[in-house]
């Protein structure tokens, strides 16, 4: 997949595989966490580890509501852009996204990442390792999904950051 600047007002992201699209097309299942779950504490951490009951009260009373809302509007913003994602059978996939939905995908794909590892629980060793999986069980296969998704959010990062036009990345994200 290559993902880069298109004509100075979207991200184009194209020569997308079948299983590249699909794991695009989780990212905003991956973004809700179960109600009370570690991926919900993860997400939505307490401000303090202090018991002031007023403090805990306003944060969940003022911030939290504020924190779900950006995180539903990032999320449905990508539902919508890769919703434009057409598959067919033999062929690569493109779609673009305007560059002002850059920061709700790096919301999205960051979210996603954050619910995965605490879901699947892995360490910060496991989710910086570098080594490859001797097994490809479902625990280590969520393990490249969160790097791919790492790895994208990577690449918006770049093109939002340093303004490159039609520069295609030499990698795959």
């Amino acid at each position: 997949m290559l993902i880069r600047k298109w004509k100075k007002k979207a991200i184009e992201f194209s020569c997308i595989e079948q299983i590249e699209a699909e794991l695009l097309r989780q990212v905003p299942a991956c973004c809700d966490p179960d109600e009370g779950s570690k991926a919900e504490a993860r997400i939505f951490p307490s401000p303090t580890n202090t018991s002031d009951p007023d403090l805990l009260r306003d944060w969940d009373e003022y911030v939290r509501p504020e924190l779900r809302h950006l995180f539903r509007s990032a999320k449905e913003t990508v539902e919508e852009d890769i919703g434009s994602l057409k598959m067919k059978v033999g062929h690569l996939g493109r779609f673009l996204v305007p560059l002002e939905h850059g920061e709700p995908w790096l919301s999205a794909l960051n979210q996603a990442r954050l619910i995965l590892a605490a879901k699947f629980e892995f360490s910060e060793a496991e989710l910086s390792a570098l080594d490859l999986p001797k097994t490809f069980s479902q625990r280590e296969l969520v393990l490249h999904q969160i790097n791919f998704y790492a790895a994208i959010q990577e690449r918006i990062i770049e093109i939002l950051n340093t303004g490159e036009d039609n520069k295609p990345s030499g990698e795959s994200a």
